[in-house]
């Protein structure tokens, strides 16, 4: 499956890219064009760094085995979906703001340390785009296997030709709408992820709390050799596996873990929502 995958990689690669074009477009409007260079040079920096740490992970993934490598998928499986929350809610929290707040940045950059200052502060939004596609890439070929980074590549390729569209002034969308929706389907991968990653730790003998199984749609094979449509493997069953995380054979703490997930965001998101009202109340 290569959607779920291909929507991150988006995600993550616009708002790279939207980092980029904001303070390139700030600095071309403040008359400091020529600092172009450190804004690019900073974000060059930041990729190579991303794709450095892409491999370390790879490698190290690649040296455990059994229940090491059952306890290490886990973790990072885990890591990824609290990191993959963090990025959702920030991008909840600042909204509309988040032009102004990369342009305030970039503003304190210039009057401390200028060109070297500008680059350091794209190098580091970059960075931190790239570090957490790099966490979500190794989750996720652990969940799906290699084609995930089909996926990525085309995720990523969609994202620089909208940021460059969008930078130039020629593609005109509603990023709000857009992050709206994208948010939606990464709440639901990620509360599947914390739901996986449990289910992983448990297979190395740990977090052994309540019933191993709650019920069980996962029948044998048809005689014709395929599978039952809600079957893991089945056309409806491995798509939702792909995208949100569904097991056709959950245990009680996995499907804990995946509704107090979707409760707290939810309950997060509707704090949020109240707070901007009452702002606007008032």
């Amino acid at each position: 499956m290569i959607a779920a995958p291909a929507i991150i990689a988006f995600r993550e690669g616009l708002e790279a890219a939207l980092v980029i074009a904001i303070l390139l477009t700030y600095v071309q409007k403040t008359g400091r064009s020529n600092l172009r260079t450190a804004v690019l040079g900073g974000a060059a920096v930041a990729i190579v760094a991303s794709v450095t740490i892409s491999l370390a992970m790879g490698f190290v993934w690649g040296i455990f085995e059994g229940t090491a490598l059952a306890i290490f998928e886990g973790v990072v499986v885990l890591i990824a979906a609290l990191l993959l929350t963090t990025m959702i809610l920030w991008m909840w929290s600042l909204g509309p703001r988040i032009s102004s707040e990369i342009e305030q940045k970039a503003e304190d950059s210039l009057v401390s340390r200028s060109g070297l200052g500008l680059a350091l502060l794209s190098m580091a939004l970059v960075l931190r785009e790239g570090v957490e596609l790099a966490l979500f890439n190794i989750a996720l070929v652990i969940q799906d296997g290699y084609q995930t980074y089909l996926g990525t590549g085309i995720g990523i390729a969609v994202s620089v030709a909208a940021g460059l569209a969008i930078y130039q002034g020629s593609l005109r969308i509603s990023l709000r709408t857009l992050f709206k929706w994208t948010s939606l389907f990464l709440v639901l991968f990620a509360a599947g992820m914390i739901a996986y990653g449990i289910h992983e730790l448990q297979e190395a003998g740990l977090l052994l709390i309540g019933p191993a199984e709650v019920w069980n749609i996962n029948p044998p094979q048809l005689p014709d050799g395929s599978y039952p449509l809600l079957h893991e493997r089945g056309a409806i069953g491995a798509l939702a596996k792909a995208l949100f995380g569904y097991n056709g054979n959950p245990s009680a703490l996995e499907v804990a873990g995946y509704l107090a997930y979707l409760a707290m965001v939810g309950i997060y998101y509707t704090a949020l929502v109240r707070r901007r009202f009452m702002e606007d109340a008032s």
